[in-house]
């Protein structure tokens, strides 16, 4: 916020006042998607770049006409959103889901669970998960196994 003008009417603390302003801001992370890093001079115009915006917001240099820094492109995304890719793969099935369920980095197996049904929450008993990180795979786990990028769980119910 640059410039306002508060009123204010009755008493009110600083507190008051520091909480109906800030109380609809949302803050959302960014990245900077910096086009043309193929072209003469872009060094410099990315440097130029960072030097507007400080360090507050992430510049990823990218070349749609060469395909340069694209590849990095999904991971940053996922990253600065704080969020993982998990394939489900149902008993008795070879091949896991393509399609991933995207939740919160942290999140466990219950929190996957009840992201996909209420009676898999509900219901739990254990689940199955394949992951490279793991000693054994796939390993049995319990409900607040943390789960990490890439992982594929196989949920069994009561």
């Amino acid at each position: 916020m640059n410039d306002a003008t508060v009123k204010i009417q009755g008493e009110a603390t600083i507190d008051d006042i520091e909480d109906a302003i800030f109380e609809g801001t949302v803050y959302k992370p960014a990245i900077i998607i910096a086009n043309k890093a193929d072209v003469p001079n872009a060094t410099k115009k990315i440097e130029q770049l960072k030097n507007l915006g400080g360090t507050e917001m992430k510049i990823l240099p990218v070349s749609c006409k060469t395909g340069f820094g694209l590849e990095k492109l999904g991971s940053e995304i996922f990253e600065m959103l704080d969020i993982i890719r998990v394939y489900t793969k149902e008993p008795n099935e070879k091949n896991p889901s393509k399609n991933p369920f995207t939740i919160k980095k942290g999140s466990t197996i219950l929190d996957l669970a009840k992201r996909i049904h209420s009676d898999f929450y509900k219901q739990f008993s254990y689940a199955k998960v394949w992951s490279k990180r793991l000693r054994f795979s796939p390993q049995k786990v319990g409900g607040t196994f943390t789960l990490q990028d890439g992982d594929i769980v196989e949920i069994h119910m009561k």
